[in-house]
């Protein structure tokens, strides 16, 4: 292969398939629908339609882009809460009838669609353990649930099922564990006033090795499991099963490739390198770290790791070193989501070009490749 330039993103197409398959034995009863927001390369969306993958969007736009790379309607769902008119009646008469909703408000869009509409209420759980907690902007907290199953039991609107999110990159079995109490809950309360959920969509939130301790695919399974065993002796199996994963199966196939443009020593020694936080490394500016290797060498030294762009916003964050110089190569590992995703052409930085690789069999080998 002949030399890149950077930033480049070296996506593993191995890998995607792995944590697929890893992540369907761990939950074998559920619809995976992968999150499209994380990363949404066509080459990445038909790697998971051979692997039998379903999606999960937040856009019509999404929807749209799933359509044209031969993506069936019924193996979508819309999970953004909160949509204007246009886009709830758009998603449905492209066919995705699954769509959330975590208001009486958003429900009152809803009401001139029943029956084709599929609601799925979105609960507020705690988000313990997340590095992006995702509470505050979406979610009915537990008072909201009376008006709202009261909204839907007088205008006959069924509730199909019961979502959340335990936050991305949630690194405790504690997140998913309440949260599945809290569903458990809204199931009860939801019968309440005659409705009947069969849908559970348990978000996405599973988490990649960043350089801490994480729970594995398979510990968050047994949790799950241990909880729908629960719900079938108290008279209650869900009819469908849907986790959404994004960071999860992009994130780890990926390794994003800097190098130093410039290094300024002052109070503090600031590291200035081609991508920032413009360019594919929104997620740190909220606390994101990435494992990284490096091609310099000497005595390490604490550095700002910044941006090119001509903005002092674009500041990652503090980390140990070798001693920097201009065309130092700088590899972030498990980097595959949010990172192309989010970039801009902010300052006439570009983002980083994508390169697919078979396998990624040892990251170091990438410097051969700059």
């Amino acid at each position: 292969m002949e030399k890149q330039e950077t930033p480049v993103l070296f996506m593993d197409r191995s890998r995607i398939r792995e944590n697929y398959r890893e992540l369907k034995k761990a939950l074998p009863p559920f619809r995976i629908a992968y999150a499209i927001k994380s990363n949404s390369h066509p080459e990445l969306i038909e790697i998971l339609k051979k692997e039998g993958s379903h999606f999960e969007t937040a856009s019509v736009a999404e929807i749209e882009k799933l359509l044209a790379l031969g993506v069936k309607p019924e193996e979508m769902v819309l999970s953004n809460p909160v949509k204007s008119p246009q886009a709830i009646r758009r998603a449905l008469d492209h066919g995705v009838v699954i769509q959330s909703f975590d208001s009486v408000e958003e429900l009152e869009k809803f009401k001139e669609h029943v029956p084709k509409i599929r609601p799925v209420l979105r609960i507020v759980v705690p988000n313990e353990g997340s590095m992006w907690p995702l509470s505050g902007k979406f979610g009915a907290d537990e008072e909201l649930w009376h008006p709202i199953f009261e909204y839907m039991r007088v205008h006959h609107i069924p509730l199909d099922g019961i979502t959340f999110h335990p936050g991305s990159q949630c690194e405790t079995i504690a997140g998913w564990d309440s949260a599945l109490y809290l569903t458990w809950r809204c199931i009860e309360v939801s019968r309440e006033f005659g409705l009947n959920p069969t849908t559970i969509n348990i978000g996405g939130g599973l988490p990649v090795d960043l350089g801490r301790k994480i729970p594995s695919a398979q510990k968050v399974g047994k949790v799950v499991m241990r909880h729908l065993r629960e719900w079938e002796k108290k008279g209650f199996k869900p009819t469908d099963l849907i986790v959404e994963p994004g960071r999860y199966i992009s994130g780890s196939a990926g390794v994003l490739a800097s190098r130093v443009v410039g290094v300024a020593r002052r109070e503090k020694t600031w590291a200035f390198l081609d991508c920032g936080v413009f360019t594919g490394m929104m997620e740190t500016i909220d606390g994101i770290t990435y494992p990284m290797l490096f091609s310099g060498t000497g005595e390490k030294e604490r550095v700002i790791l910044c941006g090119p762009s001509c903005d002092s916003v674009d500041k990652m964050y503090e980390a140990k070193i070798p001693h920097p110089k201009p065309g130092d190569a700088i590899l972030f590992l498990s980097a595959g989501a949010y990172t192309s995703v989010y970039a801009s052409e902010f300052n006439g930085f570009l983002g980083p070009k994508m390169v697919w690789l078979d396998t990624i069999k040892d990251p170091k080998d990438l410097f051969a490749l700059l």
